[in-house]
């Protein structure tokens, strides 16, 4: 008898557990674009943005990566009832001899030598706002997408506020509306085009 109410105990445990669980939605992530001069962080998917707001230092960090070679991973995003998002963002770098002037560099921008994997590496929590995108941003792309799972509650609405963009300008949640050239101009001088 006390068998069956273990297993009874440990089966009914396991259900309320995946109640809880968060749901994951996988978001390819397309593209990103730095405005040094504000500090932010602007994100792409196929149908969603993501703007985020950071530092001098890791915006720089994020501009190098168009130069050199870093291995990014993205960990423990989660989206939030009211579209705000947080997560972190590391930087590897893939050589493992770097030259003293790129290595003195890095570990001013924060990079620090990773015990483990003997590498440098900097890791970034980052907190924004998601925007789902009508029409397309006349912003250039990455090479290679990158896939992440973010966290989302299972009662989640799309609420998220809007980005329309037009050959002429870009307007976030209808407050904001920047000249789309402009923008795309500026992000990518920014991010090193």
């Amino acid at each position: 008898m006390k068998v069956l109410f273990l297993i009874a105990a440990l089966i009914i445990s396991g259900c309320t557990t995946a109640l809880w669980a968060p749901e994951y939605k996988q978001e390819i992530i397309d593209g990103f674009y730095v405005k040094s001069d504000t500090g932010e962080l602007f994100v792409t998917a196929s149908d969603s943005a993501y703007l985020f707001e950071i530092n001098k230092s890791f915006g720089e960090a994020l501009t190098l990566s168009r130069k050199i070679e870093f291995y990014p991973s993205f960990n423990d995003f989660e989206l939030k009832k009211d579209n705000t998002i947080v997560g972190n963002v590391s930087l590897t770098l893939i050589s493992d001899e770097p030259s003293l002037e790129l290595e003195t560099h890095l570990l001013s921008l924060g990079f620090k030598k990773d015990k483990l994997l003997k590498r440098l590496k900097l890791t970034k929590k980052v907190e924004g706002k998601r925007f789902t995108v009508e029409g397309d941003l006349p912003l250039e792309k990455l090479e290679k997408s990158q896939r992440i799972s973010i966290a989302q509650p299972s009662t989640f609405s799309q609420t998220a506020g809007k980005i329309v963009a037009t050959p002429a300008t870009i307007v976030i949640d209808s407050v904001v509306v920047v000249p789309a050239v402009f923008l795309g101009a500026t992000i990518m001088a920014a991010g090193g085009g």
